[in-house]
Parts: structure tokens; C-alpha cells; sequence
């Protein structure tokens, strides 16, 4: 899931040495993914109204729901 992430977002941003995606458990055992990037890629990222990280959230929740589990896509 975390390589499908990545390629999503890699595909959005100008650095990608910047890019920092961690995958972490939360209290209830989903799955939290965090983003971090340079300041101009988060843009980028979050997209017009929030728009581009919706549908990157819509993404990964269809394939988790796949894998019968709950993620939470996080930006830093």
C-alpha cells in the first residue's frame, strides 16, 4: 500500500529527495501514512480546495478496503 502511495505522490512532486512518507499504527491498529515534502510540493499535493488529496485518500481507502483494513492519509 505504501509503494502505491508513493507513486502517486512522486508523480505530483518537483523533489523528490524531499519526500517523506512514513507509515505508522495508531491506538486502534489502522494504518496512518504521513507525507512530508517541501513547501512548494505540498501544494502540489493538497491540490486546488483540497481536491488532489481527496482523491489521493479515496485511492488508498479503496485498496485498503481490499485488504480489509482502514488507513488514515496524513499531510505534514
Amino acid at each position: 500500500m505504501k509503494q502505491l502511495l508513493e507513486t502517486i505522490i512522486y508523480a505530483l512532486v518537483d523533489d523528490k529527495d524531499q519526500v517523506v512518507i512514513t507509515e505508522e499504527s495508531d491506538k486502534d491498529g489502522n494504518t496512518v501514512f504521513k507525507i512530508s515534502a517541501s513547501h512548494n510540493d505540498v501544494g502540489r499535493i493538497i491540490g486546488k480546495n483540497g481536491n488532489t488529496i481527496n482523491a489521493i485518500r479515496k485511492i488508498v481507502r479503496a485498496y485498503a478496503i481490499k485488504l480489509r483494513t482502514k488507513v488514515t492519509v496524513d499531510v505534514l
